[in-house]
């Protein structure tokens, strides 16, 4: 029941019991209230039917351990496999200095204190991502009526050094392209460098998603490259189409001719543009022993599979291409996320085959020129 005590004349202070929390302490609810008695009475009563439909026994002894795996238990249907190890990992962290918090009441200053306990164990990229998953969690539990707000939104969060990505140069690309040629993936690692795709998008495409007559393929799909398996893309707006140039639109050609003979003698069928001989996607380990097999060819560092990607978008924005074209042509979900990503200028549209045949043009008018 409500309990009213007088503070000063028309100041009151209104003090509500809940119950216990998990260790067993009293948990009260308490408010200040400047009114006549009736009206602190009336606040008294309004407060309390409030908190009764808001709060209950099991509200009230949850922590914040508990409501976590709660909160994974619901979300596992919602995402992708790999996304929900991703997640579990980091509840698991975060369970290890939040683990017997109360939910009821919960503060920044709490987390915040808390959370330091990881501070200096884990790399700021690595914390960051644990508190973007603690925050993506407890607005859930606004949502849920468990909170009344979000404790995570004072959080200080640790900054993360900015990680310099390693692209490459014209020269360097083209130069990576022919150290590949004859490799069993060279196509794979060319549509990457031309197209800007990621690699679960190369590995998902199907031959009816190319066009062979107009010389495109479209984005409709993507392959997980740690299960092998089939799913939808990352966004709607990384479904895209892409106009290739007419050596890839060769190379593909062959590469479906070939393909066809090789997977009548396996006895296994695919519609997968590149498919391993159970029929699955190829292993991103196949891909990325290419890739690296090109770069010591071509006496190049070592760099991710992804940053053949990083190097596609670069190029297009020193050409001068602008945020939106490039945006649509890496399927972002929009300008600000590839401002976000690169830092270089603005032109019209076009292709990184495009600019690597002006780039040999160019070799070849100064050659000329000697």
């Amino acid at each position: 029941m409500a309990q009213l005590r007088r503070k000063g004349p028309n100041k009151y202070l209104i003090s509500i019991y809940l119950g216990r929390d998990a260790k067993g302490k009293r948990i009260y609810h308490r408010e200040s209230f400047n009114g006549t008695p009736a009206q602190a009475r009336q606040r008294a009563a309004e407060l309390e039917a409030e908190l009764k439909k808001r709060t209950g026994p099991a509200k009230l002894s949850m922590t914040v351990g508990q409501y976590l795996d709660t909160w994974l238990a619901r979300i596992k249907n919602t995402v992708s496999e790999r996304t929900y190890e991703t997640y579990s990992w980091r509840i698991r962290r975060l369970r290890e200095v939040l683990d017997r918090l109360p939910m009821y009441n919960l503060t920044a200053f709490d987390l915040q204190e808390a959370l330091a306990g990881l501070h200096g164990a884990l790399k700021p990229r690595t914390l960051k991502d644990l508190y973007n998953t603690l925050r993506t969690a407890m607005r859930q539990a606004v949502a849920w009526g468990l909170l009344a707000s979000d404790p995570t939104a004072g959080l200080r969060v640790p900054r993360s050094p900015r990680q310099e990505r390693r692209v490459l140069t014209r020269q360097e690309l083209q130069a990576v392209l022919d150290a590949a040629k004859g490799y069993k993936y060279y196509l794979v690692i060319r549509l990457l460098a031309l197209t800007g795709m990621r690699l679960g998008e190369v590995l998902g495409l199907k031959w009816q998603d190319i066009d062979f007559e107009k010389g495109t393929l479209t984005v409709k799909r993507a392959a997980d490259v740690r299960y092998r398996t089939l799913k939808e893309t990352k966004t709607s707006s990384s479904e895209r189409t892409l106009k290739l140039d007419a050596e890839t639109i060769a190379l593909l050609k062959m590469h479906k001719k070939n393909s066809g003979k090789v997977r009548s003698l396996a006895g296994k069928r695919s519609d997968l543009v590149f498919a391993s001989p159970d029929g699955r996607p190829v292993k991103e380990g196949a891909i990325r022993k290419t890739l690296n097999r090109a770069l010591e060819k071509a006496h190049l560092p070592h760099i991710r599979i992804h940053d053949l990607r990083h190097t596609a978008g670069s190029l297009l924005l020193d050409a001068g291409y602008s945020f939106p074209v490039v945006a649509a042509f890496l399927g972002h979900s929009s300008p600000a996320t590839t401002a976000a990503v690169y830092a270089h200028a603005v032109r019209k549209g076009g292709s990184v085959a495009d600019l690597l045949a002006e780039a040999d043009q160019s070799a070849d008018q100064n050659q000329k020129n000697r």
